[in-house]
């Protein structure tokens, strides 16, 4: 049974609820002069069309939020299922220059947009990212990563 607190539903009770909603994978990404700044993100979608813009929730301590604000643009590359380590190194933080440069990376990806920061909102603990998309790159059709559950999954075969 849910618990509810003067601000709806708890914390707890919300972030379970919410892992059961399966979502793409794609990973936020600056390159400034310190280098490459990358987080995973599952919550990411498109939001008009003319002009071409899209929207990225970060979390307000997020290091590559700060990079974001600071350049004024961000990448987008949305993940295929085999670019799960990816996913993964770039959630723990630990994204390598090496892994965004390899032409690997970016054939492998299911499609990339890169952006210019149009405008930010706090809601909560997060900050929406609205990204004017100025380039996109597509890659080879391949399954998708997605997340489920709280673990990264793949597309099966009904």
């Amino acid at each position: 049974m849910s618990q509810s607190t003067p601000e709806g539903v708890s914390a707890p009770d919300f972030r379970e609820a919410l892992a059961r909603w399966a979502s793409g994978v794609a990973v936020v990404s600056v390159r400034d002069e310190q280098g490459l700044a990358a987080t995973t993100v599952s919550s990411f979608n498109s939001l008009s069309l003319t002009p071409p813009l899209v929207v990225v929730a970060l979390s307000e301590s997020s290091r590559t939020l700060k990079r974001v604000q600071a350049s004024g643009r961000f990448s987008v590359s949305i993940l295929a299922s085999a670019q799960r380590d990816i996913a993964v190194r770039c959630s723990k933080g630990e994204a390598e220059d090496a892994a965004f440069d390899d032409d690997a990376f970016a054939r492998d990806c299911l499609a990339g947009l890169s952006c210019t920061l149009r405008d930010l909102h706090r809601y909560g603990d997060h900050l929406l990212l609205i990204g004017q998309v100025v380039n996109v790159r597509r890659g080879e059709e391949r399954e998708p990563l997605l997340y489920w559950n709280r673990a990264y999954r793949a597309v099966t075969a009904l």
